[in-house]
């Protein structure tokens, strides 16, 4: 299995606008961060996990124009906004690409980006707006796309829930401050584990470093990649300071599991 970290900044990413670069140096390319999306593939089958607002160029940046499903983690506009740039994918592979999230954020897709799911006109002949086929799923469920096993993980972002998802050997949790006891279970025996930690300090909403360290103290896994990462968050300071098991994202890292 290889993972491609697609984007692994937060909503501003980083530089972020009025802010800057914060503590990241400027002169390390690992401190450029996009807004979070990953793939996930194997030899037959490629996931994109969230369409973030830098979605056209993440795909252009790894050389991506098919995929056999896109999984939302939830409805925030920096894991959802570049809904629009799959109908490139769409015209590519001239057919619908499913799409997979809880009944919550497709109504937040509904909400916002209602066309995605209406049918092509008629009298056209090519894919003039992205298209998804919806899929409904929800926490605890387990199911397979292609050779991939997927579980679909409860997390509690404070003031909502989101999805974390099981691969294989591979687990991703974004945009998450707390997990539940049957999150931690379905994590049980992961290889690696990427994990959402927006800061070094406390937040409502989201994990901070030592949280996150903390959670893979307990899960075990065998390599733990902190994603979603502020303008606050140096990467070779911080990677200095991080356990011998745990590194930090950056846009275009390759994991192979």
């Amino acid at each position: 299995m290889k993972i491609t970290v697609l984007g692994s900044g937060h909503s501003g990413g980083t530089p972020m606008i009025g802010e800057g670069w914060g503590n990241a140096d400027p002169k390390n390319p690992k401190n450029y961060r996009t807004r979070p999306s990953i793939l996930v593939e194997n030899a037959k089958t490629r996931i994109l996990i969230d369409t973030s607002p830098d979605l056209r160029f993440q795909l252009l940046s790894a050389n991506i124009d098919r995929i056999d499903a896109v999984f939302y983690t939830h409805g925030h506009a920096d894991h959802l906004n570049g809904i629009d740039d799959l109908r490139a994918i769409n015209r590519v592979m001239n057919d619908w690409i499913p799409a997979y999230t809880n009944p919550q954020t497709w109504a937040d897709i509904v909400k916002r980006f209602n066309y995605v799911l209406e049918p092509l006109k008629s009298e056209t002949n090519f894919f003039y707006k992205p298209c998804l086929k919806r899929y409904d799923i929800n926490v605890g469920q387990q199911f397979k796309i292609g050779a991939f096993n997927i579980g679909v993980m409860d997390q509690d972002h404070g003031f909502m829930r989101t999805l974390g998802y099981r691969i294989d050997n591979f687990a991703y949790s974004t945009d998450v401050v707390d997990l539940p006891e049957e999150s931690f279970e379905m994590l049980n025996g992961v290889n690696t584990w990427m994990v959402g930690a927006l800061w070094e300090d406390p937040h409502t909403t989201h994990a901070h470093v030592s949280k996150v360290i903390d959670w893979a103290e307990r899960v075990e896994p065998q390599r733990l990649i902190l994603t979603h990462l502020s303008h606050r968050i140096d990467y070779e300071s911080l990677s200095k300071r991080l356990p011998e098991f745990a590194e930090l994202a950056y846009d275009g890292m390759i994991i192979n599991v």
